[in-house]
């Protein structure tokens, strides 16, 4: 498998939410997922079992805001560009332990 950046429109069928996510998640890669949907509980359902660095729902693209932090998992990459989440990548964080007397 290779990761594909372009206008690229994949429609796979499935029997049930399950074998949805396991489609969606068999892959090395996940920068960004889309899922379109009537059903409000599924909607959240998706979004959450889906590993992707964004998921978008009942919409493609930056629908949320170009200014939401942005990023990929697996192979799409790690770490985040943009928002708050942006700083950790620029800080190191550090555990010291010190037992006095």
């Amino acid at each position: 498998q290779e990761e594909i950046f372009g206008p690229v429109q994949v429609v796979i069928p499935f029997r049930d939410e399950d074998e949805a996510v396991a489609i969606a998640n068999g892959t090395a890669y996940g920068l960004v997922a889309g899922v379109w949907t009537r059903d409000g509980g599924r909607q959240f359902r998706m979004g959450k079992a889906i590993r992707a660095g964004q998921v978008f729902i009942n919409n493609y693209g930056a629908g949320g805001g170009v200014e939401l932090p942005f990023g990929g998992i697996g192979k799409s990459g790690h770490g985040r560009e943009k928002g708050f989440e942006a700083l950790y990548g620029f800080s190191t964080v550090k555990t010291v332990a010190v037992r006095h007397g």
